[in-house]
């Protein structure tokens, strides 16, 4: 985590950094992901830039996917990464504006460095209002290639007592312990590396969030912050709306 800055790092240093968004899946990450790149028109560093054949290219630039600019790189993939990191992604660094990535670790380390660090942040969400939603993507998510047929007909409760049912995603990215035990050092780890690398926003809470990211990053001063605001406000540009189910009785098996 070297290669990131410290949320008490002076303003005038952090304008050299580059903003790193560690994607929470189902919490709001795709919604964001949408605002910067086809509202903003960032250029971004996520996995769309290797579509199109792009990650056979032999060196790193901006490409035009869907009309909108990406790196040629995959930052969602540990291949990926590995690979944007032998093809010099450092030094492209400049003309990125976000890098977006769930792993949070390996990005850290290496699409980042001691002189070119990156400035964290994330959006989080409750982690049982989180797995539901993710139970009810998975049951449908037919394009993932880890999609399973029995997914579609398992109920919430057979989920969470199956082996695909999540397991601390956020302590165990943080710390490196993808299996094994999570212990209580464990999750302090996580509490102080977030408490010391990540400006947090909050799913329940995405305009408010949006609009600190906003002011932190500079980004008002986008000149179509104004109008993509709005939208994002009014929520058109909700990505995973359309997803979400009813709530979970906190009183009940479930929850």
């Amino acid at each position: 985590m070297n290669h990131l800055l410290d949320v008490t790092t002076r303003f005038e240093e952090r304008q050299h950094a580059t903003p790193f968004f560690w994607h929470i899946h189902k919490a709001g990450g795709t919604a964001l992901h949408d605002y910067l790149s086809s509202c903003l028109n960032m250029t971004v560093a996520s996995e769309v830039g290797v579509l199109e054949g792009h990650d056979q290219d032999q060196e790193l630039s901006p490409v035009i996917i869907k009309e909108h600019t990406f790196i040629n790189v995959d930052t969602t993939t540990e291949n990926g990464i590995e690979r944007a990191e032998k093809l010099g992604f450092q030094n492209m660094l400049d003309a990125v504006d976000v890098v977006i990535s769930p792993l949070v670790l390996p990005a850290a380390k290496h699409l980042f460095s001691t002189s070119k660090k990156g400035m964290a942040f994330v959006m989080m969400r409750h982690p049982v209002d989180r797995l539901i939603s993710l139970y009810y993507y998975l049951k449908k998510a037919t394009w993932e290639p880890t999609y399973k047929e029995e997914w579609a007909s398992m109920t919430l409760m057979e989920y969470i007592e199956s082996d695909h049912v999540e397991s601390n995603w956020m302590v165990r990215f943080l710390v490196g312990k993808p299996e094994g035990l999570i212990d209580e050092h464990d999750l302090e780890e996580a509490k102080r590396i977030l408490l010391e690398k990540f400006w947090v926003g909050l799913q329940s809470n995405m305009v408010e969030s949006l609009k600190r990211f906003g002011f932190l990053f500079d980004w008002k001063a986008h000149q179509k912050w104004n109008s993509c605001f709005a939208d994002f406000e009014a929520g058109k540009n909700r990505a995973n709306s359309n997803s979400e189910k009813g709530q979970i009785d906190q009183n009940s098996e479930e929850w």
